[in-house]
C-alpha cells in the first residue's frame, strides 16, 4: 500500500505541475539584452498556446527569409509585403486583406510600447503622407524599438526600427493573434 501511494503522489504532482505550467500566465516585459527572441516570447503577457501560436508563425516567416520581393505576389516565388503578412498568417487560420492598409484592420490596434512578437507594423510607402503602403511581423522588441520581418525591395528579410528609412515612416501596429 505504502509503494502505491508514492506512485500515486508523484503522479498528482506531476499532473498538478503541468496544469499549473499550461495554464499560466507570465508578466509582459520589454526585451532584454541578450534575451532570444524564444526567450522573449515566453516572456510576454500570453498564454502559453498562445506563446506557441506566435512561435510558430515567426518560424514560419523566417523560412522565406531571401525570397525575392516581386510586387502583386503572395507565393514562396516571390511576395511583396501584404502578400507575405497575408501568406504567413493564412497558414494559420487568420485571413489578412490582401493591402498594407487593410491589414491594420485586421487586429486591435496597439501602442508602440505595447508591442510584441507577432503584432503587425504599418509604415508609409516611399512617399511620406498618412497612407500606410508597407507592412512586417514584429519578432523582437527591445524598448520602444523593435525588430520586423518583412518583404523588402531586396526580398524577405528582417530590419531595425531604429533604421532611418523606417523611423521616419512607422504609423501604427494591430495585434491579430491574442
Amino acid at each position: 500500500m505504502r509503494l502505491k501511494n508514492k506512485h500515486f503522489t508523484k503522479i498528482f504532482f506531476l499532473i498538478a505541475f503541468a496544469f499549473s505550467f499550461v495554464t499560466g500566465h507570465a508578466q509582459f516585459r520589454h526585451h532584454t539584452v541578450g534575451e532570444s527572441v524564444k526567450e522573449q516570447i515566453a516572456h510576454a503577457g500570453i498564454h502559453n498556446s498562445t506563446r506557441d501560436h506566435i512561435k510558430a508563425i515567426l518560424d514560419y516567416a523566417f523560412q522565406f527569409q531571401g525570397v525575392p520581393y516581386r510586387r502583386g505576389s503572395s507565393s514562396p516565388s516571390g511576395f511583396d509585403c501584404s502578400g507575405f503578412t497575408s501568406y504567413v498568417f493564412k497558414k494559420f487560420g487568420y485571413n489578412l486583406d490582401r493591402s498594407s492598409g487593410g491589414q491594420i484592420n485586421n487586429g486591435r490596434r496597439v501602442d508602440r510600447n505595447e508591442l510584441r512578437p507577432g503584432d503587425l507594423v504599418f509604415f508609409n510607402g516611399r512617399a511620406r503622407g498618412s497612407r500606410i503602403g508597407h507592412v512586417g511581423i514584429v519578432t523582437e522588441v527591445e524598448g520602444r524599438s523593435f525588430k520586423f520581418i518583412h518583404a523588402a525591395s531586396t526580398g524577405i528579410r528582417e530590419s531595425h526600427s531604429n533604421e532611418s528609412y523606417y523611423n521616419a515612416r512607422y504609423m501604427g501596429a494591430c495585434r491579430v493573434v491574442e
